[in-house]
């Protein structure tokens, strides 16, 4: 993750920052919170509604190849790091390439979004398990 009040500045995404961003849509996230055992939750923003995380993407070429690599940009939320999460505006304002720099650090600083949270079965912390029922509500 890149996190917000640093992308701008570090070396490593600086240039991605201003001249590669993207967007990567989600229907939802995981988080886990606890300090003993750890929980699972899922976040999102809705019933049928996508969420769109701020980020960032380079190219590497290796030997004939391109390796393309993104990183998403994180907030601070509580004791942890979240998705920025963009609504339509800040989308476009993201994708713009000519967005001044004080509209994007605006939207690096922007509040949270209210999200719904559900806390989840253990099913998620399963390698194993890659599938729908990693999304069951805790009984």
């Amino acid at each position: 993750p890149a996190r917000a009040g640093a992308v701008a500045e570090q070396p490593m995404f600086r240039d991605a920052f201003t001249h590669r961003r993207c967007l990567l849509p989600a229907n939802g996230f995981y988080e886990w919170r606890g300090t003993v055992r750890k929980r699972p939750f899922w976040l999102t923003p809705g019933e049928g509604a996508a969420l769109f995380f701020a980020a960032i993407w380079e190219a590497y070429p290796v030997q004939g190849h391109t390796y393309l690599s993104v990183a998403v940009v994180t907030q601070a939320a509580a004791t942890q790091r979240r998705p920025l999460i963009l609504d339509a505006k800040g989308q476009k304002d993201w994708l713009a390439a000519d967005t001044p720099l004080p509209t994007l650090q605006a939207l690096l600083a922007a509040p949270q979004t209210a999200l719904r949270e559900r806390p989840l079965a253990n099913l998620v912390n399963d390698p194993k398990l890659n599938a729908p029922e990693c999304l069951t509500p805790l009984s």
